[in-house]
């Protein structure tokens, strides 16, 4: 399983930003992802990216002489996630609110195809549940993005993914 990132720092129970490691492969807004942690994994989503470079650094390197500098540039150059919390998955039991948010350290994983049908589903059913409490907090982008991975892993989901689809292009 691939890592995308470390937690880096945790804002509530909820939100999380996590550094991301130079060499791996970025992701997009809107990916499912998934922190282990004891007996259980948090379910997040990825809900913004952010990229920096430390400001006192830039006046000492020009720009002809970066290239020269490539080997260091990571030394000055960060990029961060914010994860969104949406609930977790223990012993198959699935929550749709987070009591305790990861540690500092702790991985971010993708959410695997299966893990993505788990958390769907609530007393055997298709549920998305969680949509209602987040809607605000997340945006329409981020919204489109579970809504794509949860039909294309989970066709049992799509009539009622259809009309959550109609919802948020609505903007309502």
């Amino acid at each position: 399983m691939m890592v995308l990132g470390d937690v880096i720092r945790v804002e509530d129970a909820s939100t999380y930003v996590v550094k991301i490691p130079p060499d791996t492969q970025k992701e997009c807004v809107g990916r499912l992802v998934k922190i282990k942690k004891d007996d259980r994994i948090i379910v997040g989503v990825i809900k913004n990216i952010k990229h920096t470079v430390r400001e006192e650094l830039i006046p000492y390197i020009e720009p002809q002489m970066q290239p020269k500098y490539a080997p260091f540039n990571e030394d000055f150059k960060n990029s961060y996630y914010t994860i969104h919390g949406l609930g977790t998955i223990s012993n198959g039991n699935v929550k749709y609110s987070i009591d305790s948010p990861p540690d500092i350290g702790d991985e971010l994983l993708l959410l695997a195809q299966d893990e993505v049908r788990d958390f769907h589903t609530l007393n055997g059913k298709p549920s998305i549940a969680y949509f209602q409490a987040n809607r605000d907090a997340l945006g329409r982008s981020v919204l489109l993005g579970i809504v794509e991975q949860v039909e294309k892993n989970y066709p049992e989901c799509c009539a009622m993914l259809k009309l959550i689809r109609k919802y948020i292009e609505r903007g309502t």
